[in-house]
C-alpha cells in the first residue's frame, strides 16, 4: 500500500481524507472476510481443545478396558523382611502359607592360590633374561674369557629366549673347557650366592690366570654380572664372585605398590634406629634387608636406656612364605622391637608388610609381616604383573562362558583386563581380592550354573589360577527353594514366579525357624479407586471445557448485544457430555452390581441444587463395600468388553480418532482448516485489489494537483506580462489569485 500523503496544497482540498474514505469503502468486504476467519479460527482452536480433553478421557477409560484396573491385585506378606510379592491382574483372591527354605546364589570363581609370584628377594635363574628383572639387563652378543693368556669367545643368546641359568651354565662350561686344555681335572660350577654370581673352580693341578671381558665384546654380560673387575692371577681352585647384585631391584618386584627411597625406622628397646632405603631402581630387597637388620643388630649389641648390651644377639631378615620375617637369635636378654616413626620418608615398611609387626619384652622373637610381599600388579603390562606360568604373547584369548576376551601380555594390564571382562557379554563381574591376592569372577545371574573358563590361546587363565576347563576354582551357585502350602518349588532366581500362577514372590532371607508366613492375594482397592478418580477428574474437565465452548449470553433490551462461544451453534458439542453420561450409567447384565452407580459413581445427591449435578462424583465407601462383596463382579463391570466403559470408549473413538477423517473432531478441524485457507486466499486477493485501487486514485489526485500547479504558474506569468499584480488576499477557494489593475 502507498505511503504517500496528500494535503491538497494547490487545490486546497483534503485529498488524503478523500483517498482514505474511498479505500475504506473498498475494505469493507476484506474486513468481513477477516472477521469470518477469526471466528473460524476460534472454532478450530475450540475443537482442538475438546479433542485433547477427549484423548485424555480415552486414556483414563483404557485403564479399565486395556490394563484391567478393575481387577488390580495386591499381594501382602505377613513378614516383608522374609519375602514380598506382586500379583498380576485377575489373580484369584486367596491366601497361601509360604516358607523360604533356600536363597538363590550366583556361581563364584576365585583364584585357587595367590596370583602373584612369591617374592623371595632372589633372582629366578629360570626366567628369560628379558623377564628376570636383573638390575642390569644382559644383552645378546659375545663375551670374552681369557684363561692363561688365551682369549675364548662365549656367546650370549637372545634375551627373550635365553634364561639366566643358560648363561650361567654356558659361562661355567666355556671356562671349564678352556681350563681342561692344560689342566684336565678342572671343573667349574656357577651359582647365585647372596644375590651375586659365583663361579667355583675345583680339581686344579696348578694355578691359573683368569679374567673376563674385552673392549671388543658385543655383549655387556661381563659388566652386568660384575665379573669385569674380578680376574685372578695364579689362582688354584678359586671362587670368583661377581660384584653386581643380580637379585631384582625393589622397583621390579611385584610388591603391593612402588617402594620409595628415604628413611625407615625400627624402635629397638625404646631407641630409634634409622636406615635409609636407596634408589629403588638400583637397590635390591636383599641389600635393603641386610642393611636394615645390621642396623638393628648393632643397636641390640650396643644396648640402650631400657636394655643392656646383648653382645651375641643376631638379626636376620628374609622373605619366608611370601612374608617378610625379622628374626632375633642368640640373644641373652629380652627385647622389644617395632617399626616406623613419624619422620620416615620411605613407604618401604608398608609395602613390605612389616609396619604393624611388633614384639614386647620377648626372647629371640620372630616378627612376620602381615601381608604378602608378592601380589599381582594391577598396572603395567601383564608380563610385569608377577603372574607365574604366564606365557608372554601379543595375541592371547581367555574365553569365559563362550565369550572371547582378547589380551596382549606386553601391553594390557590387570586393570584393563578386568574392565574388558566386565564390559563383555560373558555375564560375570570381575574384581580383585587384594587381601588374598585373588581374581574373583561372579556370575550376574543366580542359579546352579557353572562358569566355562578356558585358555583358548595363551596361558592367562592358568596364570590367574582359575583352573581353566574345570570347576575346581568355582563355588557353584544354588537355586532358590520355597514351600507353598506344602509344595516345594525351586527357582533359578530369588524372584520366584513358578510357585503361584500370576504371583511373583521376591525372597530376601530364610524363614525364621523354618516357619511359614502368610501371603494374602487381595483386591487392590487403592488402585481401583485411583483409576476411577482419574476418570472422574478427566470426565469433569471435559464437561467444564464444553460448557465454556458452547456458552451463550443473551443481549439486553436496548443495551449490549448477546455473545456466543465458538461452539455455541454446534448441537453435538452441546449434547456430547450428556450422551456420554447416559452411556456411562447404562445398566449391564444382572445382579445388584450391574451399573457404575451401584458401585459408587454418581452425579450428586438427590435433591441437590440445580447446576451441581452435572459432574461426576465417586462414593468410595460404596465402592469399598462393592469390592468386598463381589470383587470379580466389580472387575467384570469395569473391565468387561460389554461393560459401560467399553461402550463409552467406542463412543469416544467416534468423536476423536486421528486415524479417521470422519470422526467428529477430525472432520470439523479439517473442514475448518480448509475454510480458513480459502478465506486467507480471498483476503490476499482482496488486499491486492485494494492496494491497486489506492495506487490508482493516489496517482489521479497527484496528477490533478500537478495540473493545477501548472495553471497557477501560467496565470502568474500572464499577469506579470500584463503588469497586473497578484493580491496578497487571494481567495483560497479558486486556486487562482484575484487581481486588480493599477492606473
Amino acid at each position: 500500500m502507498s505511503t504517500i500523503q496528500f494535503g491538497g496544497v494547490i487545490s486546497g482540498l483534503n485529498t488524503q481524507g478523500i483517498i482514505d474514505a474511498l479505500v475504506a469503502v473498498k475494505k469493507q468486504p476484506l474486513t468481513e472476510l477477516q472477521s469470518k476467519e477469526a471466528d473460524l479460527t476460534s472454532q478450530k482452536a475450540a475443537y482442538s481443545q475438546v479433542g485433547t480433553a477427549l484423548d485424555d478421557l480415552v486414556t483414563k477409560v483404557k485403564l479399565f478396558t486395556v490394563t484391567a484396573a478393575g481387577a488390580s491385585r495386591v499381594a501382602t506378606s505377613a513378614d516383608p523382611t522374609v519375602f514380598t510379592a506382586t500379583a498380576a491382574t485377575s489373580t484369584p483372591v486367596s491366601q497361601y502359607q509360604v516358607s523360604v527354605d533356600r536363597l538363590a546364589t550366583a556361581t563364584r570363581a576365585a583364584s585357587t592360590t595367590s596370583m602373584g609370584a612369591a617374592v623371595t628377594g632372589n633372582v629366578d635363574t629360570s626366567l628369560k633374561l628379558s623377564n628376570a628383572n636383573l638390575a642390569t639387563p644382559i644383552t645378546t652378543g659375545n663375551m670374552t674369557l681369557t684363561v692363561d693368556g688365551t682369549a675364548v669367545q662365549f656367546a650370549v643368546g637372545d634375551p627373550t629366549t635365553t634364561s639366566l641359568q643358560t648363561v650361567m651354565d654356558g659361562l661355567a662350561g666355556a671356562l671349564q673347557s678352556q681350563l681342561q686344555m692344560s689342566d684336565a681335572g678342572s671343573t667349574v660350577s656357577a651359582a647365585i650366592v647372596g644375590g651375586q654370581l659365583q663361579l667355583s673352580i675345583s680339581g686344579n693341578a696348578t694355578g691359573h690366570d683368569i679374567s673376563f671381558g674385552d673392549i671388543g665384546d658385543t655383549s655387556n654380560a661381563a659388566k652386568a654380572l660384575g665379573l669385569d673387575t674380578q680376574g685372578v692371577s695364579g689362582a688354584q681352585n678359586a671362587a670368583i664372585t661377581g660384584t653386581s647384585y643380580l637379585d631384582p631391584v625393589l622397583s621390579s618386584l611385584n610388591l603391593p605398590g612402588s617402594v620409595t627411597a628415604g628413611q625407615i625406622t625400627a624402635v629397638v628397646d625404646g631407641i630409634l634406629v634409622h636406615y635409609t632405603v636407596g634408589d629403588p631402581t638400583k637397590t635390591t630387597l636383599t641389600q635393603t634387608l641386610q642393611g636394615f637388620s645390621a642396623a638393628i643388630q648393632s643397636q641390640l649389641r650396643a644396648g640402650g636406656v631400657n636394655v643392656g648390651a646383648d653382645a651375641t644377639a643376631t638379626v636376620d631378615a628374609s622373605a619366608v612364605g611370601n612374608r617378610l620375617q625379622f628374626s632375633i637369635s642368640g640373644a641373652g636378654l629380652t627385647h622389644s622391637l617395632s617399626f616406623g616413626a613419624a619422620g620416615d620418608a620411605s613407604n618401604a615398611l608398608g609395602m613390605l608388610g612389616i609396619a604393624n609387626a611388633k614384639a614386647t619384652n620377648a626372647t629371640n622373637p620372630t616378627l612376620t609381616g602381615t601381608t604378602n610381599l608378592g601380589v599381582a600388579r594391577m598396572n603395567g603390562s601383564l608380563d610385569t604383573a608377577g603372574l607365574t606360568g604366564l606365557t608372554s604373547t601379543k595375541t592371547g584369548v581367555l574365553t569365559i562362558n563362550g565369550v572371547d576376551i582378547a589380551y596382549d601380555t606386553t601391553g594390557d594390564s590387570m586393570s584393563a583386563l578386568i574392565t574388558r571382562i566386565n564390559n563383555s557379554a560373558a555375564g560375570v563381574v570381575a574384581s580383585v581380592d587384594r587381601t588374598n591376592d585373588q581374581l574373583i569372577l561372579a556370575r550376574k545371574d543366580t542359579g546352579a550354573v557353572a562358569m566355562d573358563i578356558k585358555d583358548t590361546s595363551g596361558t592367562l587363565g592358568a596364570a590367574l589360577k582359575l583352573a581353566p576347563g574345570t570347576t575346581n576354582a568355582q563355588t557353584i551357585g544354588l537355586t532358590a527353594q520355597v514351600t507353598v502350602d506344602g509344595r516345594s518349588i525351586t527357582s533359578t532366581t530369588n524372584a520366584v514366579s513358578n510357585a503361584i500362577d500370576g504371583v511373583t514372590i521376591n525372597i530376601a532371607k530364610l524363614s525364621p525357624l523354618g516357619l511359614a508366613q502368610t501371603l494374602t492375594i487381595g483386591v487392590d482397592q487403592t488402585a481401583v479407586s485411583n483409576a476411577l478418580n482419574q476418570f472422574v477428574t478427566s470426565f469433569n474437565a471435559l464437561g467444564d471445557l464444553l460448557d465454556q465452548a458452547t456458552a451463550e449470553t443473551p443481549g439486553t433490551s436496548g443495551g449490549t448485544g448477546g455473545t456466543a462461544a465458538p461452539l455455541a451453534s454446534d448441537p453435538t458439542a452441546r449434547s456430547l457430555l450428556l450422551g456420554l453420561r447416559e452411556t456411562l450409567f447404562a445398566t449391564t447384565g444382572t445382579g445388584t452390581l450391574n451399573s457404575l452407580g451401584a458401585i459408587g459413581l454418581n452425579t450428586g445427591n438427590i435433591g441437590a441444587a440445580v447446576g451441581t449435578t452435572n459432574r461426576l462424583q465417586l462414593d468410595t465407601t460404596k465402592l469399598t463395600a462393592a469390592l468386598n462383596s463381589d470383587a470379580s463382579q466389580v472387575a467384570s463391570l469395569l473391565d468387561g468388553s460389554s461393560g459401560p466403559f467399553a461402550a463409552v470408549l467406542t463412543k469416544l473413538q467416534t468423536l476423536e480418532d486421528p486415524s479417521s477423517k470422519n470422526s467428529y473432531i477430525q472432520a470439523h478441524t479439517d473442514g475448518l482448516a480448509t475454510e480458513i485457507s480459502d478465506l486467507q486466499r480471498q483476503e490476499a486477493d482482496r488486499q491486492e485489489m485494494i492496494d491497486n485501487y489506492q495506487t490508482m486514485i493516489e496517482a489521479q489526485y497527484a496528477a490533478m494537483e500537478a495540473t493545477l500547479a501548472t495553471l497557477q504558474a501560467q496565470s502568474a506569468q500572464i499577469n506579470a506580462t500584463l503588469g497586473i499584480s497578484t493580491s496578497s488576499t487571494s481567495s483560497s477557494g479558486s486556486g487562482l489569485g484575484s487581481s486588480s489593475t493599477g492606473s
